[in-house]
């Protein structure tokens, strides 16, 4: 649970499934040699009847499985799948071991075919990068399952190492839903969409002749930064109903920064170019783009948002786009950068 190294204590004098427990865990420098870690799992779950200690305790042997994954060695791996076949099984299936303690045998018995009763031990693998949750909806609805256990926990009871596991899955948690946008989405999500508007540009309107009878023709003009906000607005608001446009800045001396458009769940910036004709320059461009996002930076509400550039070109001079795109990437503090050319109809 904490941030700061574990107490001190000495290693060396811990039995030998505490040595190998403590070494899974991976937050000491110690680490236990493959024969004494033969050793442990050549050892029987019952002395004169007596349970050993990792019978009873799921989270040792959790990080014991850890410690063997690390070593990769196939004749370790079968050792340790013989060693739990000795007394975890028939634990699981007794009244031993409560519902979030038959979640992690579950979890070092079948690994990834394992099948939850709770939310908190799914949860806890997927923050730990062990068995990832990629479907947005059902994390989430974990999320809400696991805040009604760990309220029941919290009223008392539990083990030191479950309310721990509880409490670092809470804090992650919090993480995630602050993190996570609408729909799931992420920053290359994000700079995937904006890639694919030309595709639905084919459909612009830029009518020659009215296409009802009696109609006049119809073009859509984009003239302007501002318009290029418009489109960009249309097509993320129904996304991300948190979308906000011209926000204003802290001032910067005589400055007073605003930023196009900001999508909050994000917490990206996407900053609007508009290349009518040849006399604005891609050179002046960058300059331009690294002049606001300086300007976003001094604001500490928004020093460490995300920023995305789109520009759009009307004279299509998509033999400069590469070059272009290169160097607003290399600007300190751009994330993303898009380019797209006005529809070839739009003249």
């Amino acid at each position: 649970m904490s941030k700061d190294a574990p107490s001190s204590f000495d290693f060396p004098a811990l039995s030998l499934y505490h040595r190998c427990a403590i070494s899974g865990l991976g937050v000491l420098n110690e680490t236990v040699s493959s024969p004494d870690v033969s050793r442990l799992l050549g050892q029987a779950a019952k002395i004169d009847s007596t349970p050993r200690p990792w019978v009873s305790d799921v989270f040792g042997v959790m990080a014991v499985k850890w410690l063997v994954g690390r070593m990769n060695d196939a004749r370790i791996a079968r050792e340790f799948e013989n060693w739990i076949s000795g007394f975890l099984a028939q634990q699981a299936g007794g009244d031993h071991l409560n519902l979030f303690e038959k979640d992690i045998a579950a979890y070092v018995l079948s690994g990834e075919s394992s099948i939850y009763a709770g939310a908190c031990v799914p949860l806890f693998l997927h923050y730990r990068t062990i068995r990832r949750i990629d479907d947005h909806q059902n994390r989430m609805a974990l999320i809400g399952r696991f805040m009604g256990e760990f309220r029941a926990q919290a009223q008392g009871g539990a083990s030191t190492a479950l309310l721990s596991l509880m409490v670092y899955v809470f804090d992650q948690v919090n993480q995630d839903v602050a993190a996570v946008p609408p729909k799931g989405w992420s920053l290359d999500d994000l700079l995937e969409f904006l890639e694919h508007i030309p595709v639905g540009l084919k459909r612009w309107t830029w009518e020659d002749a009215g296409r009802t009878r009696g109609a006049e023709p119809v073009k859509w003009p984009v003239e302007n930064e501002y318009h290029v906000q418009n489109l960009l607005y249309f097509l993320l608001g129904p996304i991300f109903n948190d979308i906000a446009d011209e926000v204003n800045l802290q001032p910067v001396g005589q400055k007073n920064p605003r930023i196009d458009l900001y999508l909050p769940s994000l917490h990206t910036i996407i900053e609007v170019k508009y290349r009518k004709d040849v006399k604005k320059s891609f050179q002046a461009l960058i300059g331009e783009i690294a002049e606001d996002a300086s300007l976003y930076r001094a604001d500490a509400k928004y020093k460490d948002a995300r920023i995305v550039s789109i520009l759009w070109d009307c004279t299509r001079a998509t033999q400069e786009h590469a070059k272009f795109k290169e160097g607003v990437l290399k600007i300190d503090g751009i994330d993303g950068c898009v380019v797209t050319n006005a529809p070839s109809t739009m003249n």
